[in-house]
């Protein structure tokens, strides 16, 4: 009887993932495709260059997951406002999803700061490594040009998953801990940067 039980409570819990996964996926099916790259970006240059016109203090942008890979195309110092300015100073993510590596990370200019998760299943360790390399070369030909380094970091988060600086639980002391290394991280990436740009948080 036991294993009858057993049996049931595995069968019920596979069934009940399948459930969850099917909702999840109609809503998220919907979501993304309304939030398309293609469809988002515009809208975030165009909050971004409004910003960057209303106001002479620096700006600072921050994403996670979704969000990570606008906040690194911002980090290219591409797109400009009416007044040749980029429309970022500086960006944080944690978790970003959507990138195409190396190419998005070769085209980072203005100062980025990356925390990982080493168990995110989206952005792997080998993907950490091609952006520690590409950042490290580039940290090394600011400074060759006299400027403050590192301009470009990625820092890991032992066990964290992915989603971990936004979608923890408050209650599970690892993952609140972990949260909180991405909050100070961004914090303090902020604080050094606006700064610099002769402003304070």
């Amino acid at each position: 009887m036991a294993d009858v039980r057993v049996m049931t409570d595995a069968n019920a819990s596979y069934l009940s993932r399948i459930s969850a996964a099917i909702r999840a996926l109609y809503v998220f099916a919907p979501w993304r495709y309304r939030n398309r790259i293609s469809v988002a970006w515009p809208r975030v240059v165009r909050f971004f260059k409004a910003l960057r016109e209303s106001t002479n203090l620096p700006i600072g942008a921050s994403g996670f997951c979704w969000g990570g890979r606008h906040v690194v195309a911002l980090t290219h110092g591409t797109e400009v406002a009416n007044n040749n300015h980029p429309l970022i100073d500086v960006g944080y993510t944690a978790h970003p999803s959507n990138l195409s590596l190396p190419a998005d990370i070769e085209k980072v200019r203005l100062p980025l700061a990356i925390d990982q998760g080493t168990a995110d299943f989206v952005l792997k360790m080998h993907g950490v490594k091609t952006i520690r390399g590409i950042f490290d070369r580039k940290n090394a030909e600011v400074e060759r040009n006299g400027k403050e380094t590192p301009r470009f970091e990625i820092r890991t988060v032992q066990g964290a998953k992915h989603g971990f600086a936004v979608r923890c639980d408050m209650d599970n002391k690892e993952e609140a801990a972990q949260e909180q290394i991405a909050e100070e991280h961004a914090v303090e990436w902020f604080r050094r940067w606006f700064a610099r740009a002769g402003s304070t948080v």
